[in-house]
């Protein structure tokens, strides 16, 4: 099933993590500050070092995708602070796949939250969340943009693992889309289904 989506790749992406992020933002101020704190609530401290974050998302990824693909697609790059996720952390990854490579990242909460809270921030990270390997090619992938009527040529073509579907991606953007004509298509990595599309409004 195709989702239309309104806007440029890019555009959608950022609209997303805002909103995701006002999310994040409200539950910060809201495990943060003591007086928000319901009596009695037993809380944990925040994280003290990237290891810390580091070794929570290792385990949440062995535990969803199982040690032994973990240990054999994953691996670590650094980990990214963001000015206005202040007690959100991102573990960076990179994942492999049949020759290509995508970039996963597991969002951590790294604040003071209720001991009943999950650390990992599952809606916010770009990671599958079940095994997947990359099937279809690049070549693979603008066969089926055409297929589904998006015209070359093409400014971007790119892998992704997109943040609301959890599958790896590749998106295919036309170059010099004229107004209300198909901009941009993700196409699912492993099996070719077309995720979402989006016309160009601009």
């Amino acid at each position: 099933m195709i989702v239309s989506v309104v806007g440029v790749a890019l555009v959608c992406s950022v609209v997303v993590i805002l909103s995701e992020s006002g999310y994040v933002h409200s539950v910060s101020e809201e495990v943060s500050s003591p007086e928000n704190m319901p009596k009695g609530q037993v809380t944990l401290p925040a994280l003290t070092s990237h290891e810390e974050a580091i070794d929570l998302a290792d385990s949440f990824i062995k535990g969803t995708l199982g040690d032994e693909f973990f240990q054999n697609r994953f691996t670590f790059i650094r980990v990214d602070e963001r000015p206005d996720l202040s007690d959100t952390w991102f573990v960076v990854y990179q994942y492999l796949s049949n020759g290509y490579t995508v970039e996963m990242k597991i969002a951590v909460n790294a604040g003071r939250i209720p001991e009943d809270r999950p650390r990992i921030h599952v809606e916010l990270s770009f990671v599958i969340l079940e095994p997947l390997e990359i099937l279809i090619s690049e070549e693979k992938a603008m066969i089926i943009a055409q297929e589904n009527g998006l015209k070359p040529p093409y400014i971007k073509l790119t892998l992704s693992c997109e943040l609301e579907f959890h599958r790896i991606c590749w998106i295919v953007v036309k170059e010099d889309a004229e107004l209300g004509e198909l901009k941009g298509l993700a196409i699912d990595a492993e099996n070719g289904a077309v995720l979402a599309s989006w016309i160009n409004w601009f």
